[in-house]
């Protein structure tokens, strides 16, 4: 058996233990969309074609989260930037508390 992987201390049990707290602790934060980052990805990537009067007209396309989604997908498409989920995620956050304030079940 080898035994780097357990804390001599708590022996395997409680090594597995302190692993996924740690785990837990260092997962939390990072599950939550980060608004400020969303709007720094913003900033440098959609405000050049966009002013804030297409997120607050009232003919907008988006009426929903998941349509914000949508667009924001579509055009990090075409731009190629290659934005993964998490990007999109803060994004859409920055974008909610911004301009959108949906209610939570849309």
């Amino acid at each position: 058996m080898r035994r780097e992987n357990i804390h001599p201390r708590f022996g395997p049990a409680g090594s597995a233990v302190l692993l996924a707290t740690a785990l837990l602790f260092t997962a939390g934060p990072a599950l939550a969309a980060d608004a400020g980052r969303g709007e720094l990805l913003y900033d440098n990537h959609c405000k050049v074609c966009h002013t804030s009067v297409v997120h607050i007209r009232e003919d907008r396309k988006a009426r929903s989260r998941e349509e914000i989604r949508t667009w924001v997908q579509r055009w990090s498409k075409e731009l190629g930037l290659q934005w993964g989920s998490v990007e999109v995620d803060d994004v859409i956050e920055y974008l909610h508390n911004r301009y959108y304030k949906l209610e939570s079940n849309s």
